[in-house]
């Protein structure tokens, strides 16, 4: 899912700013640097003229401000991207300020203040706000922007902080046990005393009874109301079993007979076995 945001000016008054949207991209550890490179790089330091680019020019808002893949909703026809793209009609104008911001679904704000060199990079999903000297010799950390010094509004894999390998797809927060445990966590099932690896893959019994399953060759039936995940064994060999029940509330517990296999966590080295 892309990561929304908008860039913008301060307005008149303390609060009040007016901007773009920008679809893709836009956590501040990607567009932090980039930001900085078209002021420094492409502007040569002209924070006017870069805003002016980046706002003014293109009031459509932008699909990702990249060089590599820059392409515009007003511009369609200039885009880096492919043909499909191109061939898009010219969206109108769309303004976003502090009053409509809610309606742009954006999680960062970049609002510029030209007079003062500053930019304020406002995290809306957490509801605070950085402060960044424009005229600093150095740029900010823009990790510890995103997501804070001690993680705690990061919303990360632990590998991206190489606190756990590539291998792990565990939450930072999860990792951290901040936030507990949950189904799609499992790493692996027992069943019938036969461990099997998750392939975080399946989909509930009722899916497997459709057209479209049984079209792809999926025959067996299923005990409804649960969820079917595709495993596999000790062998290499792929299958499916049942391995959570599923209330009308749409909560996950262990299927009877199967124990989900939890990873380690920071202060637990063993992994984690939970059934019904």
């Amino acid at each position: 899912m892309s990561t929304r945001s908008v860039i913008a000016r301060v307005g008149k008054h303390e609060g009040e700013f007016s901007g773009v949207y920008v679809h893709s991209d836009g956590m501040p550890t990607s567009m932090g640097p980039l930001l900085f490179q078209i002021i420094g790089g492409e502007f040569k330091g002209d924070l006017k003229a870069a805003l002016r680019f980046l706002i003014n020019e293109h009031p459509a808002g932008w699909s990702s401000p990249f060089p590599e893949n820059r392409s515009c909703y007003c511009h369609p026809q200039n885009s880096k991207r492919p043909e499909e793209f191109r061939q898009r009609q010219p969206e109108p104008a769309q303004k976003f300020t502090h009053k409509n911001v809610k309606d742009s679904g954006a999680r960062w704000l970049y609002i510029f203040d030209e007079k003062n060199m500053r930019l304020y990079v406002r995290d809306v999903s957490h509801d605070s706000e950085h402060i960044v000297e424009l005229a600093a010799a150095e740029q900010p950390n823009w990790q510890d922007i995103e997501c804070g010094e001690n993680f705690e509004r990061c919303g990360h894999y632990a590998w991206y902080h190489k606190l756990l390998p590539r291998t792990s797809n565990l939450g930072t927060q999860t990792w951290l046990e901040r936030q507990p445990l949950e189904f799609h966590d499992a790493i692996a099932f027992v069943i019938n005393g036969k461990r099997y690896k998750a392939t975080g893959s399946g989909g509930s019994a009722e899916f497997y009874m459709t057209p479209l399953a049984r079209k792809h060759g999926y025959t067996k039936a299923f005990p409804r109301h649960t969820w079917v995940a595709d495993v596999i064994a000790a062998n290499g060999h792929r299958m499916q079993f049942p391995v959570a029940s599923i209330s009308p509330e749409g909560k996950h517990t262990p299927y009877p007979g199967v124990t989900w296999i939890y990873p380690p966590t920071v202060n637990n080295p063993n992994e984690t076995g939970v059934q019904s």
